[in-house]
């Protein structure tokens, strides 16, 4: 092992650039594949048109940038598909991470989560109610709680739907009963957040950033409130993989048995690891004096193979300390991340991934 990061980061730097052959001609083709079934949205931009000009196949870009009509006409019902849903859970995690580190920046500002706490405000309310209250009721208006993903932290407060916009056509994937309809655990996940994450994740007292922290806030109950009534989806999903399995079961009123039907451990480690992994990555700037200098001046400061065993080495880096305990002193200079990984890898554990579980076992 190293004795110090900066060694640390240039053997992994040079033992990567000795393994790293793609020129940038290379990298650009072997990541640009000569046939898409989903071509990207923006490959027909100029954005797209101008990285194109690095790759010498015009074979290649004109694959990728010509698609017919019903290939560029994505409708609701082809994103709310069983295949989304799956992938969707693992792109949450990115959308959680990056909103908890947002969060993190500012101090725990406990005034806006107590009513009154902040004068002004119509009614007896928090500052975050009202903040959330309001972004609610502009967001329903453009019918996002129509759809089935989408949970409402004060439903009550929602307005009646005018029918300016037409009904979006979401596709049957829940069973149609007013009980499973009306599952919603935004009451237990708005107090654990105030109470439990909130203190985990940011310092203690006040900097009077309130407006910021309820702006991060909201986006952190949406992002945590979608991701906890999936379980929605994943409950009828195993269910269909074996009905009678689960009907027995639930006719016995075996919840307990339920439980341990939906419960995958191999799973749920791979989801822990993966959130500790992206939390160490996310959280952290750019250790860019830890580098020897990458660019090659005599190619016009464009030596992508620098470029690429830079960041694989950064990659490399953060994989090892992530998977280090955050208490453990192993004599390795550590970069303070802006959130401990380890505190989003308890989230999941005690939270985001037994709520789930909760709701699962419900529906």
């Amino acid at each position: 092992f190293a004795k110090n990061h900066r060694l640390k980061m240039t053997v992994a730097l040079r033992l990567l650039k000795a393994t790293v052959l793609l020129s940038s001609t290379q990298y650009a083709a072997a990541y640009t594949p000569a046939s898409m079934s989903n071509p990207p949205r923006w490959s027909s931009s100029s954005l797209f048109s101008a990285a194109a000009k690095d790759v010498d196949s015009t074979t290649t870009v004109a694959a990728a940038t010509t698609t017919t009509d019903d290939e560029d006409h994505i409708t609701t019902r082809d994103l709310l598909s069983l295949d989304y849903i799956r992938s969707t859970l693992i792109r949450q995690e990115e959308t959680i991470i990056f909103a908890l580190i947002e969060r993190a920046q500012f101090r725990q500002n406990r005034q806006v989560y107590e009513k009154g706490g902040v004068s002004g405000l119509e009614g007896d309310t928090s500052f975050l109610e009202f903040m959330l209250s309001g972004t609610e009721k502009l967001h329903s208006a453009v019918r996002r709680y129509e759809s089935p993903e989408e949970h409402a932290f004060f439903p009550h407060l929602l307005p009646e739907f005018n029918d300016s916009m037409e009904h979006l056509d979401y596709p049957d994937l829940l069973a149609n009963d007013p009980v499973i309809n009306a599952l919603n655990w935004n009451p237990i996940l708005y107090e654990k957040y105030i109470n439990v994450i909130v203190p985990a994740i940011a310092a203690n007292g006040d900097d009077e950033q309130y407006g910021s922290t309820c702006v991060t806030d909201t986006a952190a109950l949406q992002a945590l409130s979608k991701r906890i009534h999936y379980g929605k989806f994943v409950a009828e999903s195993k269910y269909l993989s074996n009905p009678e399995g689960f009907q027995q079961l639930v006719d016995a009123g075996d919840a307990e048995g339920v439980m341990e039907l939906l419960t995958n451990a191999k799973v749920e480690e791979q989801v822990l690891t993966r959130a500790r992994l992206k939390a160490t990555t996310y959280g952290r700037e750019p250790m860019l004096s830890s580098f020897p200098m990458t660019r090659d001046a005599s190619n016009g400061g464009n030596d992508s193979t620098s470029i690429i065993a830079a960041a694989a080495a950064m990659a490399v880096v953060a994989a090892v300390e992530a998977m280090q305990d955050s208490t453990e002193d192993n004599g390795l200079d550590k970069i303070k991340g802006k959130v401990d990984p380890a505190i989003i890898e308890a989230i999941y554990r005690e939270l985001i991934i037994p709520m789930t579980k909760d709701i699962e076992v419900a529906y």
